[in-house]
């Protein structure tokens, strides 16, 4: 009973082994008769990447700045003289404009046509007294010959009268009348010496008063001059508070004149942007012995587009590079380059244009000399140093380049790339050397490209196309003007 009770347990026990048996054969035969494993290659996945083509373009560096329009030319009328104003020139109001060497103001003269009248009077006096000691001279000198004769004759009458005494054939009181005859003379040939001498320190002396006369007169002459003021140069008047019959003083400001086609804006420009100026000069600098003046204006002609900054206006004005200022400003770090502006006068222009004025804010473009032929690329494609292209075999690879400058939108490459190359202009974050890629051309941003670097230029050479629109149709209607000029009047018309 218990034998068959141990019986059934391990019996079920083993029960287990026959299955797990069949398992280890079944998979050994499957291990064995299984067929090989097939190998098939996995294909490369390609990254799409946005490119340009590299292409070469003329660029003109670029400088922008902001400043103040000021009048380059300003004159402060000031008094010379003193007196009251006798007489003012209709015009001169603040705002007016007044040609020059017009008559502005003109100041009472009177007292100053005295002051030459007076010593026209010294001068003539002077002459005169001058002319009487020359006379005096004169006659001192004949009268002194004639003194000289009568002293040779006493002198041989008291040699006579000498020798008789020594022979004692003469008297002693006879002897000594002769003596003081001869001095007597003697005395009187010294006094007319005496007054001859003296007659030239005197004339030294009038001819002195004379010239010191003559230059009271030059000043009296000039304050006449002075009492007139005219304009030095087409103006443009300032604030003025003047009246007929107002006294004025000497070196008091009476107004000030500002010369309103010549306009100065001085630009506050970045130091570390200022070199892209200087690219195209860098190789023709001459030596400092030889950096004249002049011969910086001449390679630094600088061309400029001013804008009012702050207005909904559109208007730009062509400006000229005049100089550089001396210094650096020491918080800002900015160098100070003066524009030139030139107003153009109404009847010069094609199109009403307002004038530029003092105090209005300006947005400034300052353009280098062209550089041709260059490597343009945009900025953004650009990552330290380098860029990503695509080679023949639409493989990414990496360059490094070394930039002439960069402005805007777009960087000017110097060296390392070339144009014809497929420029990746996206990140290729993360970008494997090597790794397959399908360029995709963005003509999009080869426009922006092109786009950008013309602006400035297309900018510039409208400015220059209105100035010279505003020089023809000045030429044209002086043509006019002759025409209607040569044309003979009607009949009627020249009778009346």
């Amino acid at each position: 009973m218990k034998s068959a009770r141990l019986w059934g347990t391990w019996g079920k026990r083993l029960l287990v082994f026959p299955p797990i048996i069949l398992a280890i054969i079944a998979y050994a035969w499957l291990v064995k008769h299984s067929p090989p494993l097939a190998m098939h290659a996995e294909e490369e996945a390609s990254r799409m990447l946005e490119t340009i083509v590299v292409e070469r373009m003329d660029v003109r560096p670029m400088v922008s700045g902001f400043g103040t329009a000021k009048y380059a030319r300003s004159w402060r009328a000031v008094t010379q003289v003193e007196g009251r104003i006798r007489k003012i020139h209709p015009e001169l109001r603040a705002g007016s404009r007044i040609q020059d060497a017009e008559l502005l103001l003109e100041i009472d003269d009177s007292d100053y046509q005295s002051r030459v009248d007076e010593l026209n009077a010294a001068i003539d006096r002077q002459n005169a007294e001058i002319e009487q000691l020359k006379q005096s001279l004169l006659n001192n000198q004949k009268k002194l010959a004639l003194e000289n004769e009568v002293l040779e004759i006493l002198q041989r009458e008291f040699d006579r009268e000498q020798t008789l005494l020594s022979q004692q054939a003469g008297s002693g009181s006879s002897f000594d009348a002769k003596r003081r005859e001869l001095l007597a003379q003697v005395n009187a040939v010294q006094d007319l010496g005496n007054s001859i001498a003296l007659i030239k320190p005197q004339t030294k002396a009038l001819q002195a008063g004379l010239r010191q006369s003559e230059v009271q007169k030059e000043q009296a002459l000039r304050d006449i001059e002075r009492t007139k003021i005219t304009a030095p140069f087409d103006m443009l008047v300032g604030s003025v508070q003047l009246e007929v019959g107002q006294f004025v003083s000497v070196g008091e400001q009476l107004f000030v004149g500002y010369s309103g086609t010549e306009m100065e804006v001085e630009v506050q420009l970045p130091l570390q942007d200022i070199h892209r100026l200087f690219v195209s000069e860098s190789g023709d600098v001459e030596p400092r012995q030889t950096l004249t003046p002049e011969t910086f204006r001449k390679m630094f002609q600088f061309d400029a587009l001013v804008k009012v900054n702050g207005t909904n206006s559109t208007e730009s004005y062509h400006g000229r590079f005049l100089r550089v200022r001396e210094i650096v400003d020491t918080q800002t770090k900015m160098v100070g380059f003066v524009v030139g502006v030139e107003n153009v006068s109404p009847p010069e222009q094609k199109t009403p244009q307002p004038p530029l004025l003092e105090g209005a804010f300006c947005d400034v473009d300052i353009f280098g000399t062209p550089l041709p032929d260059q490597v343009v690329i945009p900025r953004r494609a650009i990552r330290n140093d380098s860029v990503y292209l695509v080679d023949d075999q639409n493989r990414l690879t990496q360059k490094n380049i070394r930039l002439t400058f960069a402005q805007d939108d777009y960087a000017v490459v110097a060296s390392g790339l070339d144009d014809g190359e497929t420029l990746v202009i996206v990140n290729p974050s993360p970008a494997i050397i090597g790794m397959l890629v399908t360029p995709i051309q963005s003509h999009e941003d080869a426009k922006k490209l092109i786009a950008s670097v013309i602006a400035g230029d297309d900018a510039l050479n409208a400015g220059d196309d209105a100035l010279i629109a505003g020089d023809d149709a000045l030429i044209a209607g002086d043509d006019a003007l002759r025409t209607d000029t040569e044309t003979p009047l009607p009949k009627t018309d020249r009778q009346d």
